[in-house]
């Protein structure tokens, strides 16, 4: 299919849209001016960079303007996003939402795009991350099109691995934790470098070591497994991390920001973190390892070696309608274009993760990412942390306070675990 859009077609669309939606052909054809609102990268991601401007074939085809409302925080997009979705009308036309909010007390305030899809789908629908679609999903309806994502490697800094003798990089969990022992170590100027640091604040990041070991929080049909041996083994192995210094003694308050000074000044070896952190790291302005970071999948257990793949970790953002949307046709052309395989290639190059397979295979992007063809697996393979449920935000807190007293030896991981499920099944409704 060719994903570009034509006048002719974009008319075509408008009237059979406009019927749909009992709104008049002419009300669509007098629309001028599309609201998007987002974050302030979406919007940079979309317009500047060596990609160019994905949004322009849009803007040429329709013959509308783009307002752009963004904010440089995740929550104050979210506040403003479901406050104006709530209302009777909304002056919102098209808005991005953060899987985490994909709940479904929030999908109902978006449109259903399957009878849209069906007048004009998207181009190659099936490219996307099989991961990402099931969360925009409510009783079998799609409501949005993931166009930006972030997911989750184990980086590491090679030249670390070299001072300690390290040729070879480890095909199990049980070789990995043995190599973040090896890489905790006091230089002779006294520097104190951790084999592994990552930040305690994220369920993801805990995740990504226990389904190492095919451990979980939740399945992604909503079953309770935290308190399961897997994860409650994932967590005996951090606890004694902990204790051996392995893991830094401030683990349970350092941020990302502290994550990313410690890595490039050699004071931490490796990390858990979304690959696109990797063209940070190895900035030679920022540090004397510049362009020594690297990535791995981490190797799943030695008896589940060839028998149970390895899930990683995303987070990812979805373009939606607001149900209460006064210019839905022209809402779906915008998101067509930004997630067509031109659109999505164009933001890769201009900084964003993308969300199609194939992006991956493009040559500029490969010069641009040396770690495109491991990003491309780890995304095809990738699953979010929690399924979507009304209180999966409170269950998410539960989940971290319990599994940083485990950590840190307030409890033992078995008891943490079991008051975690304790903690979070009211909740599950």
């Amino acid at each position: 299919m060719n994903p570009s859009i034509s006048r002719r077609h974009f008319a075509r669309l408008a009237g059979a849209a406009a019927l749909s939606t009992g709104l008049p052909a002419s009300a669509f054809a007098q629309a001028k001016t599309l609201t998007a609102l987002g974050h302030r990268v979406h919007q940079t991601a979309a317009t500047t960079g060596p990609g160019g401007d994905a949004t322009e074939p849009f803007v040429k085809a329709s013959g509308a303007s783009l307002n752009w409302v963004t904010f440089g925080d995740v929550n104050a997009v979210h506040e403003r996003l479901l406050r104006e979705a709530s209302l009777s009308e909304t002056t919102l036309d098209g808005a991005y939402l953060v899987n985490g909010r994909a709940v479904p007390r929030n999908l109902k305030l978006f449109e259903p795009l399957d009878s849209l899809m069906q007048q004009a789908p998207i181009e190659a629908f099936d490219d996307f991350a099989p991961g990402l679609i099931a969360p925009l999903k409510l009783d079998g309806a799609l409501h949005g099109v993931p166009v930006r994502h972030a997911t989750n490697a184990l980086i590491y800094n090679e030249a670390i691995l070299e001072e300690r003798g390290v040729t070879a990089l480890p095909k199990t969990f049980e070789e990995l934790i043995e190599l973040a022992r090896k890489l905790t170590f006091k230089r002779d100027d006294g520097t104190q470098v951790n084999g592994l640091a990552f930040t305690a604040v994220f369920a993801s990041n805990f995740l990504t070591l226990a389904r190492c070991l095919g451990g979980d929080y939740m399945t992604a049909d909503g079953k309770l497994v935290a308190n399961d041996a897997p994860m409650v083994k994932a967590l005996t192995v951090l606890a004694d991390l902990y204790k051996a210094g392995v893991l830094p003694r401030n683990f349970a308050t350092v941020n990302n920001e502290e994550i990313t000074t410690w890595m490039q000044q050699g004071r931490a070896a490796m990390t858990i973190n979304p690959f696109a952190r990797l063209v940070t790291y190895n900035d030679p302005a920022k540090g004397k390892f510049g362009g020594r970071f690297k990535s791995l999948l981490p190797p799943m257990a030695a008896d589940l070696v060839g028998k149970t793949a390895f899930a990683p970790t995303v987070e990812f953002w979805s373009l939606m309608i607001p149900r209460t949307s006064r210019q839905k046709p022209l809402a779906w052309e915008f998101i067509r274009t930004l997630s067509s395989k031109a659109g999505t290639t164009a933001m890769a190059l201009n900084g964003n993760g993308p969300t199609r397979i194939s992006t991956y295979a493009d040559e500029k992007l490969r010069t641009a990412m040396p770690y495109a063809a491991d990003e491309a697996a780890a995304l095809k393979a990738s699953r979010i942390h929690l399924p979507a449920f009304d209180e999966q935000a409170r269950a998410h807190d539960i989940f971290i306070e319990e599994t940083q007293a485990a950590v840190l030896g307030r409890k033992p991981p078995q008891q943490a675990m079991d008051d975690a499920v304790a903690r979070v099944k009211p909740l599950l409704g």
